[in-house]
């Protein structure tokens, strides 16, 4: 079995995930033998929550958390278009970070129900976390989220650099829409080529506010964690279990969540999360 220091992969929420949610074939396929039974549950504020799970044989042998999902998903008021990024230490510990519907991370002590737009949160080892997903038939740029970029864009440096989970670090350019939005640009393509980024995966940012530092990790169309080592040069280190394969297709549960997840883009760019074009009266409220 390879080693499990630091899995990390996504996880949407789409319709029916209310009593249960199952995991990626690609990670319960490596640790269902050796996994704990029931795991602990850590959210980034330092709450646990015990939770168990079965195998689905019907379902390619996925992992399905039940016991305790559904207080855990009541809990923190998640919804449809909500995503959750898991960080696994094996035998029995998952680190869980929740980005509500406009790319960023939650604040984990306000009631979402409430309608309000929560802030965004501060760690003691970043600042703000939020995702992007790489858009289709754009090599050249990459939009990050108009939250993030009213909060935070008059602070970024130009350049802006990228740095892995391997140390290295990708010098890219930005500008910023009349809307406000932060479009990353020069510099980026190479990104992409040099770890081979496909259209649709996605892109999670942790910024230090404090050191002006960007990380960035990538998670491909299964929504798993990349293998960067593939990519790294000699005497590199990486301790992030990863999945070499690169799928061609995405996932069930990315297709259901593009279905349900439609919404409106600037007009110059006609596609929103895995690749779903705008369609008029379609959801405003994921980026805006």
């Amino acid at each position: 079995m390879p080693p499990l220091a630091d899995c990390r992969f996504f996880i949407f929420i789409i319709p029916n995930m209310e009593n249960q949610i199952r995991l990626p074939v690609a990670f319960s396929n490596v640790v269902r033998d050796n996994m704990s039974n029931p795991v602990q549950v850590i959210t980034i504020n330092g709450q646990l929550w015990s939770i168990s799970w079965v195998v689905e044989e019907e379902h390619p042998h996925q992992i399905v958390f039940i016991g305790g999902w559904q207080a855990f998903y009541e809990h923190y008021h998640l919804r449809i278009g909500d995503s959750m990024l898991l960080s696994y230490h094996q035998p029995k510990f998952f680190y869980v970070a929740i980005h509500d519907t406009r790319y960023c991370e939650i604040n984990y002590g306000r009631n979402l129900r409430n309608g309000s737009l929560p802030a965004i949160p501060a760690h003691g080892n970043y600042t703000v976390q939020f995702f992007a997903i790489i858009p289709v038939n754009d090599p050249d740029t990459l939009m990050l989220p108009l939250r993030f970029s009213r909060e935070y864009g008059r602070s970024l440096p130009r350049p802006l650099t990228l740095t892995t989970p391997t140390g290295h670090r990708h010098r890219v350019g930005w500008n910023m829409e009349p809307n406000g939005r932060i479009v990353l640009h020069g510099g980026w393509n190479d990104v992409r080529e040099r770890y081979r980024l496909r259209d649709q995966w996605l892109v999670l940012f942790r910024y230090h506010a404090i050191q002006n530092t960007m990380y960035v990790m990538f998670f491909n169309g299964h929504t798993m964690e990349i293998n960067y080592l593939a990519h790294a040069g000699p005497g590199t280190d990486c301790t992030c279990i990863t999945y070499p394969s690169a799928p061609s297709r995405m996932s069930p549960l990315c297709r259901e969540y593009a279905r349900i997840a439609q919404f409106r883009l600037p007009t110059r760019r006609a596609h929103g999360p895995f690749g779903i074009r705008i369609m008029s009266g379609g959801r405003t409220d994921v980026l805006e």
